[in-house]
Order: structure tokens, then C-alpha cells, then sequence
């Protein structure tokens, strides 16, 4: 049996119970009401994924659930900041039970795991897409920003290997046949909201790894104090295995710098002192030379496209 409006959709699908108490009034009615911490300050962003522009037009309801809600609480996850509640838009061609059950199923779930309620949003009909407000929360003047990398600092990643989730993308292109390997990096990708908890008052700058390396490095060069530029060294970069054995270490480096959808951590930390478990050092902050980014000494290849243009 089919559902009849949007509002059995909400009801039957999207409202839960807080997990949270500080949400006093939430998923239901005109707004959600929360209350507020003194001691603290509210870290909020958003994201869209659109079928047929973030994700392929084919896609998988569970799949889109957790690459939703991973793009967002990673942006959390980037400024230090807890999270707390989210707001989801969500535009459907046709009200089908069986793919709005295996989402919804899919992102409770998830919710679950990462203690945020779904405290409200919007539905409508239209082509496949979704908007995600993510709010989270971090102690007063403690939030990591983009700005603060500084010569001297080195460059940490946290999260896993890199390079998998463009390998997919190119798989579903048709340059590969075999995609498995990948499929799980792409539609799953897995927020670092621990390490960056972690970060906040060690790293003087940070950002997720969601545009390709190269590309969210530049905005953390862009926000620099004083003239500054990186050296990358290949040998200590995360290369996901099965990526080497497929292209090649060349190819699966480029992958690696220029790909994007990996959502690591990418941190300036001031060098010689303790990093937390699990980061892993590529390079260094030196001062401003005629090339912002070094590879092994070289300036980047030519033919590389340094990641994702969302204008285009």
C-alpha cells in the first residue's frame, strides 16, 4: 500500500523521540525548539546531494542515507565540534515505501550510532535530492577553522586511506570493470568526529578532505599566516592498497591528491609536538615559494585537474 501525503511520509518515517534532552520540542511541528548551553557555542553547516550532480542518477536508498549524513557530520567533525541534531530536506520523485524504508531505516540508524536527532525538515516532490543541516557544538573559542596554517607546521591526515571513492567513480564510467572494491569508500563514508574533537587546541588549522587533497589544501594556504607553502613527500601518503595494485602507485597518487569524497581530516600542527593516535604525517608548511604545493620536491603534474569545481 502506498502513502498517501507527505505527512504520513513524516510520521510514518522521520519522527523518533530526541536522543538528546536539550532538544525540548522536536521532529513535528513548525520548528524545533533547543535549548541553550552557556558554556558553549553552536557549529552548524550544509550540504546537498542531488542525483545525476553528487551522486550517480542509480543509487542505492541505504547508500544515499550514509553518504548524506557522512558529508555533513564531517563538516562537524572539521571545526572540533560535537554533533548534536540534524534538519534533512528531502526531495522524491514518487512516494515508493520500499525505497523511503531501506533510507529512513538507514539513516535512524546512523543517527543512532552518531548520538543526533533529527529534530525536523521538508519534503516535497521533485528529481532525487536531499539537504542536510548538521548543528553540532563546541566549548566556547575552542572551534578549529581554516585559517592559522603557519611555515612550520606539518601536515597530518586522519581517516582512512585516500583514492578509493574516485577509483569508483571512474569505475562507473566504464574504465574499470571490477567496482566493489570501492563502492564501500564512496557510499559510506565514515565522518572523524573523534580525531577532530581531539584536534581542537593542537591543530591551527583544519578541514575535511571532501574536494580532493590538493584542493582543500589551497584553502588552508589560502587562509595562511604570512606567505606560505607545502611539501608533500609521496612515500608517507595513505595510498589505499588495492588502488596500487590496480593503476599503478602513479595513478593511484594522483587518485590520492586530486579524487576527493574521502573526508579525512587534513591538519596543520605545529611540529615536534604529540599528535594523537591514528594521524598520519605528509609533509610540511614552509615559506611562500613560486609553487604553493610541492610534491616530492616538484610542482604538481600539469595534466592533473586539482579537484572538484562545484560551478562547473
Amino acid at each position: 500500500m502506498g502513502l498517501v501525503n507527505e505527512f504520513e511520509l513524516i510520521r510514518t518515517y522521520f519522527q523518533r523521540d530526541p536522543l538528546d534532552p536539550s532538544v525540548t520540542l522536536g521532529n513535528g511541528d513548525d520548528a524545533a525548539v533547543v535549548s541553550q548551553h552557556s558554556d558553549f557555542e553552536t557549529v552548524v553547516s550544509v550540504d546537498s546531494v542531488i542525483a545525476g550532480c553528487h551522486v550517480p542518477l542509480m543509487c542505492p536508498p541505504d547508500g544515499f542515507a550514509a553518504r548524506l549524513l557522512g558529508r555533513g557530520l564531517s563538516d562537524l567533525a572539521a571545526m572540533g565540534a560535537e554533533p548534536q541534531s540534524v534538519l534533512l530536506s528531502l526531495t522524491l520523485p514518487t512516494l515508493e515505501p520500499g525505497w523511503i524504508d531501506h533510507f529512513a531505516s538507514r539513516f535512524h540508524q546512523l543517527c543512532v550510532r552518531f548520538g543526533v536527532d533529527l529534530i525536523g525538515g521538508d519534503t516535497t516532490k521533485g528529481p532525487l535530492s536531499a539537504h542536510l543541516t548538521v548543528l553540532g557544538k563546541v566549548p566556547k573559542g575552542s572551534a578549529v577553522t581554516r585559517s592559522g596554517l603557519k611555515s612550520g607546521d606539518d601536515l597530518w591526515l586522519f581517516g582512512p586511506d585516500l583514492g578509493g571513492a574516485r577509483a569508483y567513480l571512474d569505475v562507473l564510467d566504464g574504465q574499470e570493470a571490477d567496482h566493489e572494491i570501492w563502492a564501500e569508500r564512496y557510499w559510506r563514508p565514515e565522518p572523524q568526529l573523534d580525531a577532530g574533537v581531539s584536534l581542537r587546541g593542537l591543530a591551527s588549522a583544519m578541514i575535511d578532505v571532501s574536494d580532493g587533497l590538493c584542493q582543500d589544501l589551497l584553502h588552508l594556504l589560502d587562509h595562511a599566516v604570512g606567505s606560505a607553502s607545502v611539501k608533500l613527500q609521496s612515500k608517507l601518503f595513505p595510498l589505499c592498497p588495492d588502488l596500487v595494485d590496480r593503476f599503478g602507485q602513479d595513478k593511484a597518487l594522483e587518485y590520492a591528491l586530486t579524487g576527493g569524497d574521502d573526508y579525512c581530516l587534513l591538519a596543520s600542527i605545529r611540529g615536534g609536538v604529540t599528535v594523537p593516535t591514528g594521524g598520519r604525517r605528509i609533509g610540511m608548511v614552509v615559506k611562500g615559494e613560486t609553487d604553493r604545493i610541492l610534491l616530492d620536491g616538484e610542482p604538481l603534474p600539469d595534466a592533473w585537474q586539482i579537484g572538484w569545481d562545484h560551478s562547473r
